[in-house]
C-alpha cells in the first residue's frame, strides 16, 4: 500500500484524533500542516519526503483577528463528537485560525494552530 492509501486508510479508521495521530505516526508521518482557508493539507515523511493532499473547494473566509475562546471551543466540541470535520474547519476559520500544524513523534506531540496575532498550542495525549 503506498503512503497517500495508507492515510486514507488512517482517516477512514480512526475512532477519535488520538487514534488517527497515532495511525498517522505509524504510516512514517511525521508533522503535517492544514491550511484551514484551502483545505490542503502537507505530510511531512522521514528524510524529507512529503504527501501532498488538496481538493476543490472554495475558500473558506479566515476572520482576521486570532481568537484563542473560540478556537479551543472549535477543538473541544469536535473532540466531543459535535461537529464533523467539515464543521470543525469552518469554526477554524471563524476562530482566526490561519493553518495548523500537528507533530506526530518525538516527546512532545503537539497541534499548533496559528492566526494572525496568535496561536493556541494542544498536546497530544501519549
Amino acid at each position: 500500500m503506498n503512503v497517500a492509501a495508507t492515510i486514507q486508510e488512517a482517516y477512514a479508521t480512526a475512532q477519535n484524533y488520538r487514534d488517527l495521530a497515532q495511525k498517522l505516526a505509524q504510516a512514517g508521518v511525521q508533522s503535517y500542516t492544514v491550511d484551514v482557508s484551502s483545505s490542503i493539507i502537507l505530510y511531512q515523511l522521514a528524510e524529507g519526503e512529503t504527501e501532498l493532499h488538496s481538493q476543490s473547494i472554495s475558500p473558506r473566509v479566515i476572520a482576521e483577528a486570532f481568537d484563542q475562546e473560540l478556537t479551543i471551543k472549535a477543538i473541544r466540541d469536535n473532540q466531543q463528537g459535535k461537529t464533523d470535520y467539515p464543521q470543525f474547519m469552518e469554526d477554524m476559520a471563524t476562530a482566526g485560525v490561519r493553518f495548523y500544524c500537528a507533530i506526530l513523534t518525538g516527546a512532545n506531540k503537539r497541534v499548533v494552530y496559528v492566526g494572525i496575532g496568535g496561536l493556541y498550542e494542544e498536546l497530544i495525549p501519549g
